[in-house]
């Protein structure tokens, strides 16, 4: 194994046990709202009842993408079914989670940058909160992360075979979290269209992608097709969002951009969940357009809950309504805080020196912000751009210890004194020992990071080579004299 494959192991180890930790810590904390759904719908189909509805009436449910429901019951059948061993086995996921943010980052700016995205990952709160909420966050992120690392990899080398494997991917978190529906569009074309150079063969690699997308989806949407009257591609859940985020409650007063339960009608006799649900994406849809005048206030203040950055206790509120104890939640929305501000200064180094590397990240982040700007915002809704901030946020920290170790090297001229003092003159860095970003060599294995090319300035290794006299040229590049007895270009020595 390399050098960088076993760094990366301890680290997820070290990923594994904080997540394990906080599993045991909240082991107690109250399981609730879509939590509990999740937990008794996959205890349901475990029990052999099938995708069907906990509570009364208890017809034929799709409430949520099957992901979770169908992770929780292959756990229940083989006896995990407690909410402690629920929440080590999405830690467990999330492990893998932190593992496949590592290769991103590898991929994107070499092995230095993979090894710091994985141990941001592994420490960040945002991520093991969620993983420990019972949510679907913990299994959309692994597909998620999966899906961006695929689309490196497509840009690498388009084949057809990795084209397919994007489109998979995608559609695999889509059955996890809806929204992911996005990214076919998001992510996907644009990496058709940087992977290719003319237009047809750009529209066929996505098109390879897009048909692998829809064979993930097409056995659970045809399924709904059998047991609604209504049309449900992924959730009935994605209708009823409307209402809840559209109504009087959410557009005026302390609730505005966020969403609340209260907002729902009841249930007709005789109505189905997806005929519900139907119903109540009509009534908020109506509301909405009825006013029309609120919505810069209404986008503003969803833009604001979807940032943290607007009703701080409402957010810490809802966070422990969600799984998330109150006092945790705080702390990690600062470390979000914290991490978003050192994204933004790495989306910009990234621009520079990885374009594409930034398009690939800044999907799931565009993607965010145009459902919040839809529906509404919230700490959970951000939870699809989290990997993406971690890997801006290495950038930073990675380039920032590079400045910092030149800086340290050049405060400490000893070195450079005791090598002039035998001789050799002042002693040039090494390649392998100055901080970059894609340090193609420096580990055995180490991957070559997509767009070409070392991510630091590769001013500083021209520099160092220039002070290194080559044999038989002067500093000042003069040749020197040949001493006696030495060879002549263009000229055989005599016997």
């Amino acid at each position: 194994m390399s050098r960088f494959g076993k760094l990366l192991g301890l680290i997820a180890l070290g990923g594994l046990a904080i997540r394990w930790a906080y599993a045991i810590h909240i082991r107690d904390y109250l399981v609730q709202g879509d939590a509990m759904t999740f937990h008794l719908v996959g205890q349901r189909i475990a029990d052999g009842l099938g995708f069907t509805e906990h509570v009364p009436p208890g017809g034929p449910t799709a409430e949520h993408p099957p992901g979770l429901f169908v992770f929780w019951a292959i756990l229940d059948r083989l006896g995990a079914n407690g909410y402690l061993t629920h929440r080590m086995a999405l830690g467990l996921v999330g492990t893998g989670t932190v593992v496949l943010l590592g290769l991103v980052g590898r991929r994107i700016g070499g092995d230095r940058l993979g090894l710091v995205t994985a141990a941001l990952a592994a420490v960040y709160p945002m991520l093991w909160t969620a993983e420990g909420s019972l949510m679907s966050e913990g299994l959309y992120g692994f597909f998620l992360v999966a899906s961006l690392l695929a689309a490196l990899w497509v840009r690498e080398r388009p084949t057809w075979r990795r084209a397919a494997a994007l489109g998979a991917l995608i559609g695999l978190a889509a059955l996890t979290r809806g929204e992911a529906l996005a990214l076919i569009v998001l992510l996907a074309v644009p990496v058709a269209i940087a992977s290719r150079p003319g237009w047809r063969g750009r529209a066929a690699l996505w098109g390879v992608s897009l048909a692998a997308f829809a064979a993930v989806l097409a056995p659970w949407t045809v399924f709904n097709l059998t047991r609604f009257d209504q049309p449900v591609l992924i959730s009935t859940n994605s209708n009823g969002v409307f209402i809840g985020a559209n109504c009087e409650d959410t557009y005026y007063g302390d609730l505005i951009g966020a969403w609340r339960f209260q907002c729902y009608t009841e249930r007709l006799p005789g109505e189905d969940e997806a005929e519900f649900f139907a119903r109540q994406r009509r009534i908020g849809i109506e509301y909405a357009l009825d006013h029309a005048d609120r919505w810069p206030a209404v986008i503003a203040a969803r833009l604001g809950r979807l940032l943290d950055v607007y009703r701080f206790d409402q957010s810490v509120f809802f966070n422990s309504a969600e799984g998330r104890p109150a006092a945790w939640a705080a702390r990690a929305i600062r470390a979000y805080w914290v991490v978003g501000v050192l994204a933004i200064a790495g989306a910009v180094l990234l621009a520079r020196r990885r374009p594409f590397g930034l398009v690939v990240l800044a999907a799931p982040i565009v993607m965010v912000v145009l459902v919040a700007i839809v529906t509404y915002g919230g700490t959970r809704f951000r939870y699809g751009a989290e990997p993406s901030l971690v890997v801006l946020a290495s950038v930073t920290l990675l380039a920032a210890g590079e400045r910092l170790a030149a800086w340290w090297r050049a405060r400490r001229p000893d070195r450079a004194g005791d090598a002039g003092a035998a001789g050799a003159g002042p002693a040039a860095p090494a390649p392998g020992d100055v901080w970059h970003l894609a340090s193609q060599g420096s580990m055995p294995g180490a991957a070559r990071p997509v767009g070409g090319g070392p991510l630091a300035d590769r001013g500083r290794y021209a520099a160092a080579r220039r002070q290194r006299p080559r044999a038989g040229v002067r500093r000042g590049g003069r040749p020197l004299r040949p001493g006696p007895g030495a060879s002549r270009p263009g000229r055989r020595r005599r016997a």
